[in-house]
């Protein structure tokens, strides 16, 4: 499928003169950002957890970045807000959770950009992920946008991936996003036990980023593994100065029968 043919809405921009002092920031307090509304399912609740806990857990790309699930995105102070499942966003610093400062939602205003990478993951065919939301994210020039459907309610394809080409998008054979370190792969495995194809992070060398658990797991298995190895090199030593002390025993006892066969009168051969 192309979105090439598709022609963007036209935005405008006002630019405010040039000031010493910061603007003034929008009014917030009239927005929604949070309606109370529950996640599509059991399943996409999971798969968007195993989509950012990863990434706090073990990503190091040398840089603050916000990973976030279902957090509302405003590029202007007005309602409504398009909320993607997962947002990937780099060179962002976390706003403030709490306090005078908080920070509810994703305010391309306060944080300084948009998101560098959107995901959508499919629960029916009513959500708009190929239609209104592609639209959305394209307006808004999210540079990557990605849609996961695994029970394939809009495609034969599960995970479909655009990235912008000049104003809109065109959609990719790969998902690999080299200026952020990160690609996308689909994994069937055990994710809080329930065996399943999740959609995962790895690095562009196509290395999983784990989750908590399995960077535990895989802890707990070098330390077996070493202590394994440990008890083998324990095992060996032991072995080694058996033989040093029988060794010992031997001589010991060669040169106590020497020393009686001197005393009788015998020189011992050797």
């Amino acid at each position: 499928m192309s979105m090439s043919q598709r022609s963007p809405q036209p935005q405008t921009e006002s630019r405010p003169a040039a000031t010493t002092e910061d603007p003034p920031r929008p009014r917030v307090s009239h927005l929604i950002t949070e309606d109370g509304e529950p996640v599509d399912s059991f399943l996409s609740e999971k798969q968007m957890r195993l989509l950012t806990t990863p990434l706090y857990a073990g990503w190091r790309p040398g840089t603050p970045f916000v990973v976030a699930a279902n957090v509302g995105v405003f590029v202007a102070a007005k309602n409504p807000a398009i909320v993607p499942d997962v947002l990937v966003s780099l060179d962002v610093e976390m706003p403030a959770l709490t306090g005078p400062e908080r920070v509810r939602s994703y305010f391309v205003w306060e944080l300084g950009k948009v998101p560098d990478i959107v995901i959508e993951i499919v629960s029916d065919a009513e959500g708009g992920e190929l239609s209104s939301k592609l639209r959305a994210y394209e307006r808004m020039r999210v540079p990557h946008y990605v849609v996961f459907d695994p029970l394939r309610k809009l495609e034969s394809q599960e995970l479909m991936t655009f990235s912008l080409d000049g104003a809109l998008y065109t959609e990719r054979d790969d998902a690999r996003f080299v200026s952020q370190g990160l690609a996308l792969t689909r994994w069937m495995g055990s994710f809080e036990g329930r065996r399943e194809n999740w959609l995962r992070w790895t690095d562009l060398d196509g290395r999983l980023f784990p989750t908590p658990e399995e960077s535990e797991a895989r802890a707990d298995d070098e330390k077996a593994r070493a202590d394994d190895e440990k008890a083998r090199a324990d095992d060996e030593k032991a072995r080694a100065d058996d033989a040093t002390a029988e060794a010992a025993r031997a001589k010991q006892r060669a040169e106590e029968l020497a020393a009686r066969l001197r005393a009788l009168g015998i020189e011992p051969d050797g």
